[in-house]
C-alpha cells in the first residue's frame, strides 16, 4: 500500500454492528457522507476528494472507543460518483472506494484503537473527511510524514 496517498480519516458508524464489516481487501463499496439537519457543504466535500486518496475510517464500537477498521481508496473522480446519488436521502451522498485494509473483526482486541493510534482527537464528528494535515494532529506529529510511518507501522 502506498502510505503516501493516505490522506484522510473519515467518522463512520452503524449503530448494529461494524461498519462495513463485510467488505474484505479488494472489495468496493459506497462510502456513505450523511447529510442531515444544520450540515452545510456534505455535497460539495464529497464531490471534491480526489480519485486515488487513501482514507482510513474510524468507527465507535459498543464499547464507545473509536477504533481503526479500514483504508480506503477513492476510486473514481467525484463528478462520476454525482449521477448515482440521492441528495433526498439524508445517506443518499457517497463516493465509491475499494478496501486496502481492513481490520479482523473477529478478534476486536487486535483492531488498532483511534485515539492510542492518533495521539490527538482529529474531529470525531460528522461524516466528512477530516486531513491527516490537520493543525489537530499536526500539533502532535509536527508533520505529515511523521504520521505517516506511524501509520504504516500500524497498518501492516
Amino acid at each position: 500500500m502506498d502510505f503516501s496517498r493516505l490522506e484522510y480519516i473519515k467518522n463512520v458508524n452503524d449503530d448494529d454492528k461494524w461498519a462495513y464489516k463485510d467488505y474484505p481487501i479488494g472489495a468496493y463499496f459506497p462510502l456513505n457522507f450523511k447529510k442531515s439537519e444544520g450540515s452545510v457543504g456534505v455535497d460539495s466535500h464529497a464531490l471534491n476528494l480526489p480519485k486515488g486518496a487513501f482514507i482510513i475510517l474510524s468507527q465507535k464500537h459498543f464499547d464507545h472507543k473509536r477504533y481503526l477498521t479500514h483504508i480506503v481508496e477513492l476510486v473514481n473522480e467525484g463528478s462520476e460518483d454525482r449521477p448515482q446519488w440521492d441528495e433526498s436521502d439524508t445517506w443518499g451522498i457517497f463516493r465509491w472506494v475499494k478496501v486496502h485494509w481492513v481490520a479482523d473483526f473477529n478478534n476486536p482486541s487486535n483492531i488498532p484503537l483511534d485515539q492510542e493510534v492518533s495521539q490527538a482527537n482529529w474531529g470525531w464528528f460528522n461524516t466528512q473527511e477530516k486531513s491527516l494535515n490537520s493543525e489537530n494532529l499536526m500539533s502532535h506529529w509536527k508533520n505529515i510524514e511523521s504520521l505517516r510511518t506511524h501509520l504504516q507501522a500500524i497498518f501492516k
